[in-house]
């Protein structure tokens, strides 16, 4: 059965055409129904509310199912299978103080002194608080100090290096910078609807009783922190054994990360008696490609590596796509290949390239040397694995003056 939702403007028109045949029946017909005439002002001001009244049993029906529910009226329709959404996580990690000469004397930092990045493209600077107080002790030329984030938010899951400025003056203290795997927790936006959602039917899943598979996702993608997770069922370390990969909002976690730790914790807490589960980080897989791009005639070469960079780090979620992005790019993800057709499509959308040609492709996987794959052909990544950005190498040839 189809809905009659009734618009302000059907509800006038059908208003006034009623009114119309029954003032003809009895002989007093009414004929002036422009704008502004005593009648159409009287069924205008009546037909409104109940436009209004059309328009919210629409919205109400749509909120009472959580295939279509959004907001707040999501929030409590997943509550029914005890889930709540996800709040944001603030980031946490470790940043170092150093100063260039080893001296014979200590230099205090105190807790709640200001470290942060220089401004971005985007003229954004994120500020961080250290949350103890630690010692740079005489003869020593660094020191690791914890800090935390001052707002939540994955934006604050900077790249090693960035955190460079200190807003704390501290005498003595030459530099400060954070290194590679710095992030001791990484930051987390709100969970959106559409996560929300899809942990709300794996709920159904968990109730139902359908294994482990989608009983143990549920309870990974329920933690804090947690973007993506999926579950290896099939025996991979014997009988009984089930194993849990997890992405934390900036990629991979480390190996007994805080992430990684609370997700086991989350599991043991419910796992089925005599199961043996355990929760990973994936594997890495780094992907270089080597592209040979035509631009059209007119078009700054520089401008065009910047965007086409910005493009492939969103496909490989390193970057989130602005809102006022419009451009279809496929999301690569654990366990999903790395296809030359896909980048292609990619950098064929940016404005200004006429034709791009991937030659070639480096991979790196954890433990093993660079491998070089030319000419380019599809990359295949395990169930365990995640695709990473390595470095892009764009030539460029000389500019076309076609129009495409």
């Amino acid at each position: 059965m189809s809905l009659n939702i009734k618009t302000f403007a059907a509800l006038v028109s059908e208003a006034l055409a009623r009114i119309g045949v029954k003032s003809l029946a009895i002989g007093k017909p009414i004929t002036n129904f422009n704008t502004g005439s005593i009648i159409r002002t009287m069924t205008e001001v009546v037909s409104q509310p109940v436009s209004e009244l059309y328009a919210y049993g629409a919205e109400m029906l749509k909120q009472s199912f959580m295939d279509s529910a959004t907001g707040i009226w999501l929030q409590y329709k997943v509550k029914e299978f005890n889930k709540e959404k996800k709040a944001a996580v603030k980031t946490t990690g470790m940043v170092k103080y150093k100063r260039k000469v080893a001296r014979n004397t200590n230099i205090t930092i105190e807790a709640n002194s200001i470290v942060g990045t220089k401004k971005d493209r985007q003229g954004n600077s994120f500020r961080y608080f250290t949350t103890a107080e630690a010692i740079l002790e005489a003869g020593q030329t660094m020191v690791p100090v914890p800090i935390i984030a001052e707002f939540a938010g994955k934006a604050y899951n900077v790249e090693a290096g960035t955190i460079v400025e200190m807003r704390t003056f501290i005498a003595g203290i030459d530099e400060v910078t954070n290194e590679l795997d710095w992030i001791t927790r990484a930051g987390a936006d709100e969970e959106k609807d559409d996560s929300l959602r899809q942990r709300g039917f794996l709920a159904w899943e968990e109730l139902a009783g359908n294994g482990p598979k989608d009983f143990y996702k549920s309870i990974a993608l329920g933690v804090p922190g947690v973007s993506s997770a999926w579950v290896d069922d099939n025996n991979p370390r014997g009988e009984g054994t089930i194993d849990v990969y997890v992405l934390g909002e900036s990629g991979p976690p480390l190996p007994g990360s805080a992430l990684i730790v609370a997700v086991q914790s989350a599991i043991d807490a419910r796992r089925a008696p005599g199961a043996d589960v355990r929760v990973y980080p994936p594997s890495t897989v780094a992907v270089g490609p080597w592209l040979t791009v035509t631009p059209l005639a007119g078009y700054d070469t520089v401008a065009l590596a910047t965007e086409i960079r910005r493009r492939l780090r969103i496909m490989f979620t390193l970057e989130d796509k602005s809102d006022t992005d419009s451009f279809d790019i496929p999301i690569l993800g654990a366990g999903l290949d790395v296809v030359v057709a896909q980048i292609v499509h990619v950098v064929m959308g940016v404005p200004g390239v006429y034709s791009v040609s991937p030659t070639a492709f480096t991979i790196t996987r954890e433990g093993a040397p660079i491998e070089t794959i030319r000419p380019a052909v599809d990359i295949v990544i395990d169930a365990d694995e995640f695709p990473t950005l390595s470095d892009i190498i764009i030539n460029f040839t000389a500019a076309s003056y076609e129009r495409q």
